[in-house]
């Protein structure tokens, strides 16, 4: 069952992660009009990814419930598609369901060996990685090709930058949740 603090957790990080979205993470999309530019700024993302997940101690759906409230609260902005474009936004479920299946499995093994900061970075760069694969297919099944070849070609041109942004991101996350581990908010 989940507790009442789990809950609170998951809202928190939700709406934490939403208000990002809204001032700063969209603004490049806004701007320009180029979809995949607003992973410019996926640093504050990769924070709270890493956060919420370390936060959770690795329990089932609470990672998935977590981006199924991002999802909604993003719905009438920019930052995955259109505003209230549902199917814009499945990818960040179908990224959720799997990463929340599999990094909740192995967080035990990391946990008793000591390594959660390196847990942390592997999961937040492979949930962005992912996430954009499943954007990715989107564009490809249900939009325009230019939209797709649009989407790819800004993503690859940024994958070096996205992927050292969700590394510091999760590091930063990581010692957030030290320092949180150490008061009595968390306990």
């Amino acid at each position: 069952m989940w507790s009442s603090r789990d809950l609170a957790l998951v809202i928190i990080i939700s709406v934490v992660s939403f208000v990002y979205s809204t001032l700063v993470s969209q603004l490049p999309n806004l701007i320009t009009g180029v979809p995949g530019l607003n992973y410019l700024f996926i640093f504050g993302h990769a924070i709270f990814i890493s956060l919420g997940l370390l936060m959770y101690e690795g329990r089932r759906w609470r990672f998935l419930l977590q981006n199924i409230l991002v999802m909604f609260l993003t719905l009438p902005t920019f930052q995955t598609g259109a505003p209230l474009d549902v199917l814009a936004r499945m990818p960040i479920i179908e990224s959720s369901f799997i990463s929340d299946l599999i990094f909740t499995s192995i967080y035990p093994l990391f946990q008793k060996r000591n390594r959660l900061l390196w847990w942390s970075i592997i999961v937040t760069v492979v949930f962005i990685l992912q996430n954009a694969i499943f954007i990715s297919l989107s564009m490809l099944l249900f939009y325009s090709s230019e939209a797709f070849s649009s989407f790819v070609s800004v993503y690859l041109m940024l994958l070096p930058i996205i992927i050292a942004e969700a590394t510091c991101g999760a590091l930063i996350g990581y010692k957030i949740w030290r320092k949180l581990e150490k008061t009595t908010i968390i306990n």
